[in-house]
């Protein structure tokens, strides 16, 4: 119950006029009974009860018309589930996320969404305060406005190839409520409540306000897509050479059937292949020129399409800079020659190489800002203080001590490099950390309990990799084995800093090359680079070209995130955690338009009201008459008794 006018109540005090006149406007007269008249008392004794009766009726009428008066002037209403509200502060969440474009039945679940948005919007009135926040394009903003307002935004919002922070969104929605002096406020959450959306451990996102929810979405499980396409394990392929493309699959237990996978590149069909849920496939790639070279990996459509297509790019790289210092020996030469001879590697000084395999620690201080350094102990122990001189005098927090255990052991640990697997080493030295610096350190591989590979930066940033043996036949089999050039190979081409292709998801922030002066989006839009030199709004998938003149600097390859494919929804019974305990989940949507506004108000009573105080003023009257009726009659009796006593 409620009232829209509630200043009129004050209307009420009018009351007191009836009660006042009853109580205290009555006339006292001194009465005289005459011996002719004292049978009349006896009469009047009689009727007095009627009569108070009949006061206390005209009394109780009167004060109810003038309530009922004050109760239409105050606009008197009962709240319910149907009828008008009052003016609410409204935040619409509406998931257009890539998961959105899944298509059930014959619509997508983003068109059901935005019908949703529309019942909202068709009950609202003037009164009320709409924000909107696409939660598949956070980056933009939310702007106030009224009914009109919000649903122009509602029309205009199509399904992005981004991934959606629904946690995010929730709280940011609570804080554009704070900003509204409306007392009600509330939330529209309109998503498929995709699981991956959600933070679990976040708390309650509303801090307590109360949401409305769609929950009516139909989960499918069958989805088939593309979660991946790596160009040559990561690294763009060498000038004149041939790599190839990996593509990968959604995992899904229920689906054991095969399906066709095309890659196109350059506009043209290069290779095919099949694939099945959870599993890869390779195809080779042709010879890699000076140009960029962009394609795409797709299969054939299903109910979410936009997972079904994946795009990279990438240009070809000279093969990297590699200097070689101190007294190699003969397996490291040899190494290096096949390397050489094959185009995989560059012969290059300490100054400026990518990568420096430094002997005893030999020139490490000589090398460039970017050299990275494989750093090898030699055999003889004598070079060993020298050689811990240099790791210090560089920045480097480690030391080689002498090892007085024997023994034989497998290299291990989680991170190791292929090259390294299956490799045996019987002579390595303690690597001991110098100062506390050495805990950023990353182990790659381990012999027993004594790190054998070990990755850092030095104090000017360069990259180092100390290695606890010598590579010779006496301390490990790495040097007889196939593994020697595969690592000088790792350790030339990924190790060491050279560029890798970037990997990014759609709503990442791009940062362009500082010679760029614009940026060409998927669509063809182009826009001009600001001076943050960062690109936002990158909702959709496919390739950002970055540009400087008519010259083609970079092309970046956006696709959706692995988790917008996974279409398992949240489990209600997380829904408190997730959403917050106010929440009204709505699973038909027939019965939107009732569960929104949830401060709603019934029809206005001022009508009824008025027609209840005309009936009680016709019953006033009635009374009134009645009793002014029966005057007459008591007149007549009065003298009919004063002739008798005559």
């Amino acid at each position: 119950m409620g009232l829209l006018n509630p200043l009129f109540l004050l209307a009420g005090v009018a009351v007191a006029v009836p009660i006042f006149l009853h109580l205290f406007q009555r006339h006292d007269t001194q009465r005289f009974s005459f011996p002719a008249l004292r049978y009349l008392e006896r009469t009047e004794r009689e009727r007095a009860r009627e009569i108070k009766i009949r006061q206390l009726l005209l009394l109780l009428a009167r004060v109810a018309v003038l309530l009922l008066l004050v109760g239409a002037g105050a606009r008197l209403v009962f709240y319910g589930q149907s009828g008008s509200h009052p003016p609410t502060a409204v935040v619409i969440i509406l998931d257009n996320s890539m998961s959105s474009g899944l298509v059930v039945g014959e619509n997508r679940v983003l068109d059901d969404l935005k019908a949703l948005a529309h019942q909202t919007l068709a009950e609202a009135s003037d009164e009320d305060l709409f924000w909107m926040i696409r939660a598949g394009e956070p980056w933009l903003p939310a702007i106030p406005g009224n009914a009109t307002d919000a649903l122009l935004a509602v029309d205009n919002t199509e399904t992005s190839a981004a991934s959606s922070d629904l946690t995010a969104a929730l709280t940011r929605a609570a804080e554009l409520l704070s900003t509204s002096e409306l007392p009600n406020r509330e939330v529209h959450l309109l998503s498929d409540l995709q699981q991956s959306a959600f933070n679990l451990t976040a708390g309650d996102p509303l801090g307590g306000l109360p949401v409305v929810t769609w929950t009516g979405t139909e989960e499918t499980t069958a989805n088939r897509g593309i979660t991946g396409v790596l160009v040559g394990g990561g690294l763009p392929p060498l000038e004149g050479q041939r790599t190839q493309l990996t593509v990968s699959a959604l995992e899904n237990p229920v689906d054991t059937a095969r399906w066709p996978v095309r890659v196109v590149v350059d506009g043209r069909i290069r290779g095919a292949g099949t694939l099945s849920a959870g599993a890869e496939t390779t195809v080779a790639l042709p010879l890699s020129g000076e140009a960029w070279i962009q394609g795409y990996a797709d299969t054939d459509a299903d109910a979410l399409r936009a997972d079904d297509r994946r795009y990279f790019a990438y240009k070809s790289r000279a093969a990297p800079r590699v200097a070689v210092s101190g007294t190699p020996g003969f397996f490291i030469t040899e190494a290096m020659a096949v390397l050489e001879g094959s185009g995989r590697v560059t012969p290059s000084t300490a100054s400026v190489a990518e990568l420096l395999l430094a002997h005893e620690g030999s020139l490490i201080e000589e090398r460039g800002a970017e050299t990275a350094a494989v750093i090898i102990p030699a055999n003889d122990l004598t070079l060993l203080p020298a050689l811990n001189r240099r790791l210090a005098d560089t920045g480097i927090p480690w030391r080689y001590e002498v090892r007085q255990e024997t023994g034989e052991a497998e290299l291990e640990g989680g991170m190791i490099p292929e090259s390294l697997r299956g490799v045996r080493v019987s002579f390595w030295f303690r690597l001991v950390p110098r100062d506390d610096s050495a805990d950023e350190s990353i182990e790659l591989a381990s012999v027993g309990t004594s790190p054998w590979a070990l990755e850092g930066s030095d104090a000017e940033g360069r990259r180092y990799l100390l290695l606890a043996s010598p590579l010779i036949q006496s301390a490990t089999t790495l040097p007889v084995s196939t593994g020697m050039v595969r690592f000088i190979d790792w350790a030339a081409n990924e190790w060491s800093g050279t560029e890798s292709l970037n990997r990014y998801i759609a709503g990442d922030h791009l940062l362009a090359p500082s010679e760029a002066s614009y940026v060409r989006f998927p669509s063809g839009r182009e826009v001009e680079i600001d001076g943050t030199r960062t690109i936002r709004g990158t909702g959709e998938a496919g390739f950002y070209t970055f540009v400087a003149a008519d010259t083609t600097l970079s092309v970046i390859a956006l696709n959706p995130s692995t988790e917008e494919s996974r279409l398992a929804v949240l489990d209600e019974e997380n829904f408190d955690a997730a959403i917050g305990p106010n929440l009204t989940a709505v699973s038909n949507a027939t019965d939107w338009n009732r569960a929104v506004f949830l401060e709603r108000r019934g029809p206005e009573l001022w009508w009824p009201f008025l027609v209840l105080a005309v009936l009680l003023l016709w019953l006033e009257s009635v009374l009134a008459s009645s009793g002014r009726a029966q005057l007459p009659e008591r007149r007549t009796a009065s003298a009919e008794a004063s002739g008798a006593s005559n």
